[in-house]
């Protein structure tokens, strides 16, 4: 079944199903052109340079981060990586 663009929010936590990282958990930073996702993860992918990810190849989850890092991130601006690291650690444990 084919997700809709609209399915995905900015800040909304993925977890990738295909490629190289299969596993791995990202934060939706955005949305790039020919249907692609912004992807972070703080450890090789920032705000400023995300992955780019098809969003066939992604699972969503429930998790959200919190509004003002959301904010942050829809603006453009470096986020506190620590920070959204203890998050993404804390969606490993309960994913």
């Amino acid at each position: 079944m084919k997700k809709s663009p609209d399915e995905y929010r900015v800040g909304q936590v993925v977890i990738s199903k295909r490629g190289k990282d299969v596993g791995h958990i990202y934060v939706i930073a955005g949305f790039l052109a020919k249907n692609r996702l912004a992807l972070v993860d703080t450890k090789h992918f920032s705000v400023s340079r995300p992955k780019s990810k098809n969003p066939r190849h992604i699972q969503t989850t429930r998790r959200f981060l919190d509004a003002e890092t959301m904010a942050s991130i829809e603006k453009g601006r470096e986020i506190d990586h620590e920070e959204l690291r203890r998050f993404l650690r804390t969606s490993e444990e309960s994913v």
